[in-house]
This record gives C-alpha cells, structure tokens and sequence, in this order.
C-alpha cells in the first residue's frame, strides 16, 4: 500500500504499550487523526495481493528456478544457499565460490542491477551472515554470499540481463584472479 500506512493484528489480550500517546484511537492503542486514504489504498493494496498471491507466487517460482538453473549450468563455482528446502518463491541465494559478494555487487550496481549481501535486516552492515555461519558455512562462503530478489513487476527480460550481466562480472573477476595469482610475468607472453 501507500508508504506512511500499515496494520497490526494483536491478540485479544496480548499486552500492548502504544509508541505514540494522546489520543482514545483504536481503544488507546494509537494517538492521531487516522489516515483514511492511506487506509484505503492499503485495503485496496491487500485485497489486490490476496487475489494474485497464488498466480504470483507460481510466477516468481518460474522466474527463481529458470535464474538459479541456468546459473549453476553457465556460471562454475556458485551454489545456491538452501536450494534444497523450502523458500521464498521470490529470492535466491547464490554463493560464488573464491569472490566477493561486495565486488560482485559494485559491479552490479554499475549495470543498474540492485542485490544485497545479506538480509534485507543486515544490509550494509559488513559483517558475515550470522545465518550461513550457523549453517556451518565458512565465513569466507558467507563474505561470497549474494541475495538477489524478485518482484511483481520482474520481467523474464531481466532475468536474462542479470544472468548476462553476472556471467559477464564472475567469468572476469575469476579471469583477473587468475592473472594477478600467476605474477606479473602472466600478461607478457
């Protein structure tokens, strides 16, 4: 919905301590004059996901699957993170075996592609996921860890310029790793 807006559902006699006091609103819950159009944009917002949640979760499903097939069959070196239980339909976790997640990401982002090395919670906090840790990744498979997300509005088009986009970046990090590990002699042949 709208952004300013939200909803809270509290069990009937949950204990609840309002953030904000001065006002009777919602039995004491909540002080300030409510934001009626926002209210119904966020019914309208969630009457509109209840009704495409299936069909969009089916889609996204497709869209995730076709991403991390083809990159494990065009890309060496990436495992997909919990590839085996259940999931978000909509995320994919990749670890890139020998890299890092924050070169990746700067290289991304220069092709307009936005992704994350972490939770949505964590991002940009530097630190190895304490979730892959726990997992019993290294940390070193942790620092490699990149999350990319889908939405409503992903295209299978951009799927394919994201695949494109990070072969081109792995294929030339790997390519540069190489280079650099067999000394400056390498590129004189």
């Amino acid at each position: 919905g709208p952004k300013g807006i939200g909803a809270l559902y509290v069990r009937e006699g949950a204990p609840f301590v309002p953030l904000i006091f001065g006002g009777m609103q919602e039995r004491g819950r909540r002080a300030g004059t409510e934001n009626v159009a926002g209210i119904a944009g966020f019914a309208a917002a969630a009457d509109q996901a209840k009704n495409q949640l299936k069909s969009e979760r089916e889609r996204l499903s497709v869209l995730r699957n076709d991403f991390e097939s083809r990159t494990l069959a065009e890309i060496p070196g990436v495992s997909i993170t919990g590839g085996n239980g259940p999931r978000l339909c909509n995320t994919s976790h990749m670890i890139f075996e020998g890299l890092s997640a924050e070169t990746i990401l700067i290289r991304l982002d220069q092709k307009g592609i936005f992704a994350s090395n972490g939770s949505a919670c964590m991002s940009g906090s530097g630190e190895p996921s304490k979730v892959l840790l726990a997992m019993g990744y290294s940390e070193a498979e942790a620092r490699a860890g990149v999350r990319f997300s889908f939405g409503r509005y992903t295209t299978p088009e951009e799927i394919d310029y994201l695949l494109e986009a990070l072969r081109e970046i792995v294929n030339g990090l790997r390519k540069g790793e190489l280079a650099e590990s067999a000394g400056p002699e390498a590129g004189r042949n």
